[in-house]
């Protein structure tokens, strides 16, 4: 192997040191940034899928589930949804269903079956114009005056904005992590020129080159941003482990189970490279700037 060689004693640098547990936590952000945008933007393909094209409609129960104006009401709407042109499907959701549906939140007990709850009718549209849908509420309110018509839509739109604020507070994070990484390179390096100026005088007098120079404090960056950044991610495994026990207890139907895509483990792995190559170039621009401003 050949050894790199180095006329500055930079491995003995103080700040060194905190280079590296700087990186480390700088990475460890990063990467919750990036885990927690692509969680939304998973999340949100999971909803987008459920729900687009879709409608819910309730028929409301007075006092019994087997009152037979309610189910009057049921078998008047889904016929008109049947012969609407605009619904590709339309079947009332099973009492049984509903109850599971409702368990995570009120218990496995019997007093779920006892609440008297309305009829629920799952509609999915052939189309997801506005004006389509705004036909089909129309003809259900007709057949059945006291029915409520729960448009999806409405609610997916509230969620996707609170997601593209947290996507855009995660982009920020990154923004600022990267920001932070480029001003220590930046400070940690002008610190070690000024303890070495006597060493990098001396090397010019031999007839070292600025750029000789600057890649010595470069590889020094590079290496220590390397080492912080890997272990970044060393700390950041098991928080994600833990995140996901914490989740895995949650009751089913509370959560979608959403499964990350590869690009996220591709972007975690390539963080510390990431790390490593600002590192390098500011390392270098700093030492060269630097320099120049010297002759």
């Amino acid at each position: 192997m050949i050894a790199l060689r180095s006329e500055l004693p930079l491995k003995g640098d103080a700040s060194g040191r905190f280079v590296v547990w700087l990186v480390m936590v700088l990475v460890f952000m990063a990467s919750i940034a990036v885990t927690t945008n692509a969680y939304i933007g998973a999340l949100l393909g999971h909803w987008g899928q459920s729900v687009t094209g879709t409608l819910t409609i309730q028929i409301p129960v007075m006092l019994d589930a087997k009152d037979p104006t309610s189910t009057a009401a049921t078998e008047k709407v889904l016929d008109v949804l049947h012969r609407h042109p605009a619904v590709e499907s339309a079947a009332a959701v099973p009492r049984e269903k509903v109850t599971e549906l409702l368990k995570p939140w009120f218990g496995p007990g019997e007093a779920v079956a006892d609440l008297p709850l309305p009829v629920l009718i799952d509609v999915r549209m052939s189309t997801s114009e506005p004006s389509a849908i705004s036909a089909v509420s129309n003809s259900v309110q007709t057949a059945a005056p006291g029915a409520v018509i729960d448009d999806h839509r409405a609610w997916l739109n509230r969620v996707i904005g609170l997601a593209e604020g947290l996507g855009a507070i995660a982009l920020t994070m990154m923004a600022l992590v990267t920001g932070a990484l480029a001003l220590t390179i930046v400070f940690a390096t002008r610190a070690s020129l000024a303890e070495f100026a006597q060493v990098i005088d001396v090397l010019h007098v031999v007839g070292a080159k600025d750029g000789y120079i600057a890649g010595q404090f470069a590889r020094r960056a590079a290496l220590q941003s390397l080492a912080g950044g890997l272990a970044g991610l060393v700390i950041y495994a098991p928080t994600l482990g833990i995140i996901a026990w914490l989740a895995s207890r949650i009751e089913d139907g509370i959560l979608p189970d959403v499964r990350f895509p590869a690009s996220l483990w591709v972007t975690l792995a390539v963080l510390p490279v990431a790390a490593g190559a600002i590192a390098t170039i500011t390392a270098n621009v700093t030492v060269r700037r630097a320099l120049s401003a010297k002759v």
